[in-house]
């Protein structure tokens, strides 16, 4: 299968297609709006989403190590058991996604705003939650093993610094 560019990829959603799940894609969707996109299973580690408009995406079981999401909108979407590991995820907006037992080994959240998100059976071992909002969160069965907080705004309000 060929690789889809950023161009054929933003006519194909244009045009109303939705589901990119098995579709091999550019690695560079820097600022690209695909609310409601699926991308499930896909393999996009190094992938550049900075600043991406992926409001109600699935993303679930997608491989999505090393890549970029920082300022990315992710308001509701399904990251039910993605693989984020290595990725940045700062001051990306996380509002009520769906990320349980996603693998986030060594992910950086700074400045994160994970509001009301669904983070059971996750793996945020060595993850970076500096000034990370989780406000409402669901982090039961998590695994936060050398996780850093600073200044990190816990599901009960409280303010965590390890």
């Amino acid at each position: 299968m060929d690789r889809v560019n950023r161009d054929e990829l933003i006519r194909r959603y244009a045009a109303g297609e939705r589901n990119f799940s098995g579709v091999k894609l550019d690695v560079d969707l820097l600022g690209i709006d695909l609310s409601g996109a699926d991308f499930s299973g896909n393999k996009m580690d190094e992938f550049y989403f900075e600043h991406a408009i992926l409001k109600r995406g699935s993303f679930v079981n997608t491989q999505l190590a090393q890549s970029c999401l920082d300022g990315a909108d992710l308001t509701e979407a399904d990251l039910i058991g993605a693989r984020l590991s290595y990725a940045n995820l700062r001051v990306t907006n996380l509002t009520n996604v769906d990320l349980r037992g996603a693998r986030f080994h060594e992910t950086s959240f700074d400045r994160a705003n994970l509001t009301g998100a669904n983070l059971s059976g996750t793996d945020l071992r060595g993850c970076i939650l500096w000034e990370a909002n989780l406000t409402g969160a669901n982090l039961e069965g998590s695994s936060l093993r050398r996780t850093n907080f600073r200044n990190t705004i816990m599901p009960s309000g409280t303010i965590r610094n390890s």
